[in-house]
């Protein structure tokens, strides 16, 4: 990876996100063995050291995964554990309480967590203690979800209990209610940081405390949730006051994650809504919509609208009422637990599936993938969402090989293959050549034009466009630090929005269709008027602003001034 710093760096990248490098043995790696070596598979300290320190030297910062709500079944804290709570010697195990351990004969009930936690307040509040009250356990994640959703593993090493893993049996749950437990999590994460890491993306960071569907949101889960958050945020930034804490909370009820940001817990969070958004916006290219198409539970929006831009303003405001003006957005397009963006735009996908990002795609007789009617415009869709997502506020993250169009859809092997860097990344023999590595079977990184070789000499390429549009962003400040505001056109083909700082205001006008569409733009009471085109691509000779009238080519941007 060292060695392709530079690209980049020349791309306009100022930040990487690192998934799991500590030592596993899995694909994934988010079942941790040791929270304090990187995984061999990737080299060496030494290796990692010597690449933190050239992203540096090119003004790039690197945040590592953190995967805090469990570790591998094969890590030493649970082995530990598994000796029992009493040692041979008699003492206490010290790493007892670093997991969540229930006796198999106890009572496990087809009950929801929230409703045995409001049995135990009720009984509490009659008898003036929890004395003689029988401790009971769900069962299942909720009661009517079955048997195969049961939290609960078993160990052959520890007969006679049943341990919490939400993910996998190889993955035990860890015990934040243990104070010994989050000092050790806050040294992992100060070793990091003393290696020169800038920061974490804190793998799972609502599941700290909840670890049930039916309690994961209630309020007093949240509280813990949000406690903990902050203490750990104040002990990290005490000693390092630029670590940035960046929270994954796959959330679409926006109530549901002001907890993460509130009173200085963490910076940032992933913007799944607004990801969803813009995939639907694009995808139809229209905002149109409509509700009663699809289930109460995932709606992107209450009326024949997605309303991105005017969400996304009542959204700012109010986590930054909550965190005290502090909060930065993540917006982004697709990450590794999710279908790639590119494969979205071509191939369809189960349509009864609630979310089309971890949906299956659909296969004709002979496994081949079943490609969209309109599958020959997934590269200008592409190049659509690419302009939305990094003209948003916040910071943006690009899944690598977005920019070049990389395939990839379920399972998670295959959105998760190396990074296309040649147009045929085999030697003769049937090898790949230096630097590329894949688990099993390569299936989309294979090369071709979805490759860095074939595009990044391309003035009309995909990587051309998110380079300029990336340049375009840093260049003009209210783009790289503005807030955002509504500025409505009348027309669903369109997305436009206000980017401004004390010193600049800019619009942007994005076309979602394969039109040439005009409009005309009329003075905003609060901003004015707009008269000159600041940037548009420059494969674009149609976009123009004549006065007030605006004509905008098929699928492009405007920023002006």
């Amino acid at each position: 990876m060292e060695e392709m710093v530079p690209y980049l760096a020349d791309l306009g990248i100022t930040g990487i996100w690192l998934m799991p490098i500590t030592d596993s043995n899995s694909e994934h790696g988010y079942n941790v063995r040791n929270y304090y070596e990187v995984n061999s598979q990737y080299g060496t300290m030494e290796d990692f050291q010597s690449m933190l320190d050239t992203c540096h030297k090119y003004g790039i910062k690197v945040i590592m995964d953190l995967v805090v709500n469990h570790c591998a079944s094969d890590n030493v804290w649970f082995e530990e554990a598994l000796k029992g709570p009493v040692l041979e010697d008699g003492s206490e195990n010290p790493y007892w309480d670093y997991f969540t351990f229930v006796p198999s004969d106890a009572k496990f009930v087809e009950k929801t967590a929230d409703e045995i936690h409001q049995a135990e307040i009720l009984y509490e509040q009659e008898h003036g203690s929890l004395e003689g009250f029988e401790k009971e356990y769900p069962l299942y994640d909720n009661a009517t979800q079955g048997p195969d959703k049961t939290v609960w593993r078993e160990s052959e090493e520890l007969p006679g209990y049943k341990y919490i893993g939400i993910f996998s049996d190889s993955m035990p749950d860890l015990n934040y209610s243990s104070e010994a437990l989050q000092e050790d999590m806050k040294n992992v994460a100060k070793f990091w940081l003393d290696m020169g890491i800038d920061g974490f993306r804190l793998d799972a960071a609502r599941h700290i405390f909840g670890d049930f569907y039916s309690n994961i949101y209630n309020d007093y889960i949240a509280e813990e949730n949000q406690s903990f958050w902050e203490d750990f945020r104040s002990d990290i930034v005490a000693e390092y006051p630029n670590a940035y804490l960046v929270g994954e909370v796959w959330e679409k009820n926006t109530d549901n994650m002001v907890p993460f940001i509130s009173e200085g817990a963490l910076d940032s969070t992933f913007d799944f809504n607004l990801a969803n958004k813009i995939y639907e916006a694009v995808s139809n290219e229209s905002t149109a919509y409509d509700p009663s198409a699809v289930d109460p539970e995932n709606q992107l929006s209450q009326d024949n609208d997605l309303n991105i831009v005017s969400d996304l303003v009542s959204f700012y405001n109010k986590f930054g009422e909550a965190s005290n003006y502090n909060f930065i957005d993540c917006p982004f397009s697709t990450n590794h637990d999710q279908n790639r963006i590119m494969s979205l735009f071509k191939y369809q996908f189960d349509p009864e599936a609630t979310d089309i990002n971890v949906a299956n795609p659909l296969k004709d007789e002979s496994e081949q993938l079943i490609l969209r009617e309109d599958a020959d415009k997934a590269m200008d869709h592409a190049k659509v969402a690419s302009s939305l997502l990094l003209t948003m506020p916040g910071r943006p993250f690009i899944y690598y090989g977005e920019e070049v169009g990389l395939d990839g859809v379920k399972p998670d092997s295959s959105i998760r293959e190396c990074m296309p860097w040649y147009e045929e990344p085999f030697n003769a023999d049937g090898s790949a050549k230096e630097g590329l590595a894949n688990y099993g079977e390569t299936l989309y990184s294979v090369g071709g034009e979805a490759s860095v070789e074939a595009q990044i000499d391309q003035p009309d390429s995909l990587y051309a466009h998110y380079e300029e549009v990336i340049h375009a962003r840093k260049r003009i400040p209210a783009l790289m630090n503005g807030d955002i505001d509504e500025y409505n056109l009348d027309s669903q083909q369109i997305i436009s929005y206000i980017r401004m700082t004390e010193d600049q205001r800019v619009l942007v006008v994005v076309n979602l269709s394969g039109e040439t569409l005009t409009q005309e733009l009329v003075q905003d009471p609060n901003y004015g008027s707009f008269h000159r085109v600041l940037f548009q691509s420059s494969q674009d000779s149609i976009s123009q602003l004549n006065d007030s009238t605006l004509t905008l080519a098929p699928y492009s941007m405007v920023v002006l001034e």
